[in-house]
C-alpha cells in the first residue's frame, strides 16, 4: 500500500472512527464500572509498519517477560515485516498475527481476521508501539483488551487518536525509541490515574537486541549465490554492503544514488574489495549499465534475498554502509560494523543498538524534519542534510574496515 494513501486513510477515516469509538468507550465506562486489572495474562505488542522498530522493540518485550513471567506474549505486524519478529526468537511463531498490505481488500480482510482472533484469544493487554497512528489506536480499542497502553498527545495540538487508552504514555523525542518502548511496559506498573505516564527514570536502562547466528544452510546458500556472481568473492577479499534504499517508502532519508556509486568506485579501487548492493523491491532499480561500469566485483542483490539471507550476508561481510533504515537496525543483530547516515531523522532516536558503529549527521537547523508529530511526512523536497554528507569522508571511515 502506498504510504501517502495510508496517511490519507488514517486521517480521513481514522479521525471520525477514533471520535466515535471514544464516545462509545466513555459511555461504556459510565455504564460498566470495571476495576482495573494489574496482572496481565496475555500481552500483545503492536508494531505494524517498521521492521527496524520491531527489532528495537526487543528490550521492551524482554522487560514485559521480566515483569510478568507467566504472561503469554503476542505480536501484531504487517506480513511483509513478520520475519523481523521471528528472528528475535522471543514471541512464539503461532502468536504472531499478520496483516497483508498488498491490496486494500486483503488489508481489510486480514485486519478484521486479526481483531477477531485477538478477541477470541481473550488478550487482556495491548501495548501499541506505533507513534500516534489512529489505525493502531482503533485496533487497540476493538481488541477488547481491558488494558490498553499507547502514546498520547496530552496537550499537543493535532495528532488526535481518540481517548482509547487506559494507560497514556508521554512520547519522549529526546530519548532513544527503544527506551520509549520500554516506557510503555513500565506503564503497566504505574499507579492508577497517573498522568502523564511514566514518572520513572529509564534513561540509564540498557537496551539491546539479541545476537543472531545464521544457520549453516543460510550461510552456504548466500555463499553459493555470491560465488555464482563472482567466484573469488568468498576468498581473502573484503565485502562491503551498500544499501541505497531505492524502493523504500521514505525517499527523503536516502543518500543520493550517485554518492553511493562514487563511493563504490573508491572502494573498488582497492583490489581486494567487493561491493554488494542490497535493498527491497524490484531488481531493475539499479541499471545494469551503471553496475557494468563498476566491474565484476560489484554485485546487485537488490530484491533478491530475504531477511535471513541478509543476516547470513552480514555475518560474512566486513562493513555495512546505509542511510537510516531498517537495514542498520537489523545489522545490530550481527557483529558487522555499520556506517549509518542520518539527516531527516535523528540518531538520538534511531541509532542502531550496537557499539561498532559510526554515525554521520550534519545537525542542520531544519533537521530532523521527520518525526512522530508530523507522521513522518516532511515538506522538504531537497534533502541537503543527506546530499552534503561527503563521499570522501564516508570512504575514509570505510577504509578502517577494509
Amino acid at each position: 500500500m502506498n504510504i501517502n494513501l495510508a496517511r490519507k486513510l488514517d486521517y480521513y477515516f481514522g479521525i471520525p472512527l477514533c471520535l466515535l469509538l471514544s464516545l462509545l468507550e466513555n459511555l461504556r465506562k459510565v455504564i460498566f464500572r470495571k476495576k482495573r486489572k494489574n496482572n496481565p495474562q496475555k500481552i500483545m505488542f503492536i508494531e505494524l509498519s517498521e521492521m527496524g522498530s520491531a527489532i528495537l522493540a526487543y528490550s521492551s518485550i524482554i522487560k514485559a517477560r521480566e515483569f510478568f513471567p507467566s504472561a503469554e506474549l503476542y505480536f501484531l505486524i504487517f506480513k511483509k515485516n513478520e520475519e523481523s519478529v521471528y528472528v528475535l526468537d522471543v514471541i512464539p511463531k503461532g502468536n504472531v498475527l499478520t496483516v497483508r498490505t498488498d491490496s486494500i481488500l486483503g488489508f481489510l480482510a486480514d485486519l478484521l481476521r486479526a481483531i477477531y482472533s485477538v478477541r477470541k484469544k481473550k488478550i487482556d493487554t495491548v501495548i501499541d508501539m506505533e507513534l500516534f497512528s489512529r489505525l493502531t489506536s482503533i485496533i487497540s480499542c476493538l481488541s477488547g483488551a481491558d488494558i490498553r497502553v499507547g502514546f498520547d498527545r496530552f496537550t499537543l495540538e493535532g495528532l488526535y487518536r481518540g481517548n482509547l487508552y487506559t494507560h497514556k504514555v508521554a512520547y519522549n523525542a529526546y530519548m532513544h525509541i527503544s527506551k520509549n518502548f520500554i516506557a510503555l511496559v513500565y506503564a503497566l506498573l504505574a499507579p492508577e490515574g497517573e498522568l502523564p505516564m511514566v514518572k520513572t527514570s529509564i534513561v540509564g536502562l540498557h537496551t539491546f537486541v539479541p545476537e543472531y547466528t545464521p544457520s549453516q544452510a543460510d550461510k552456504d546458500q548466500i555463499k553459493r549465490l555470491l560465488e555464482k556472481e563472482n567466484s573469488h568473492i568468498t576468498g581473502a577479499g573484503k565485502i562491503v554492503i551498500l544499501n541505497p534504499g531505492i524502493n523504500e517508502a521514505l525517499q527523503i532519508r536516502r543518500w543520493p544514488l550517485e554518492h553511493y556509486f562514487s563511493l563504490a568506485e573508491k572502494l573498488l579501487a582497492r583490489q581486494n574489495v567487493f561491493v554488494i548492493f542490497i535493498g527491497i523491491g524490484k531488481n531493475n532499480a539499479i541499471k545494469d549499465e551503471a553496475l557494468g561500469k563498476l566491474g565484476d566485483r560489484a554485485i546487485n542483490l537488490l530484491g533478491r534475498i530475504d531477511l535471513r539471507q541478509l543476516l547470513a550476508l552480514y555475518s560474512i561481510s566486513n562493513l555495512l554502509i546505509s542511510h537510516d533504515s531498517g537495514a542498520t537496525n537489523i545489522a545490530s543483530l550481527t557483529e558487522i560494523p555499520v556506517i549509518a547516515l542520518f539527516g531527516p531523522e535523528t540518531p538520538v532516536l534511531y541509532a542502531p543498538l550496537k557499539e561498532n558503529k559510526k554515525i554521520f549527521y550534519l545537525n542542520f537547523a531544519c533537521s530532523p524534519c521527520l518525526n512522530a508529530y508530523n507522521h513522518r511526512d516532511s515538506s522538504c523536497k531537497n534533502n541537503k542534510c543527506m546530499q552534503e554528507i561527503k563521499v570522501e569522508e564516508v570512504f575514509l571511515e570505510a577504509e578502517k574496515h577494509i
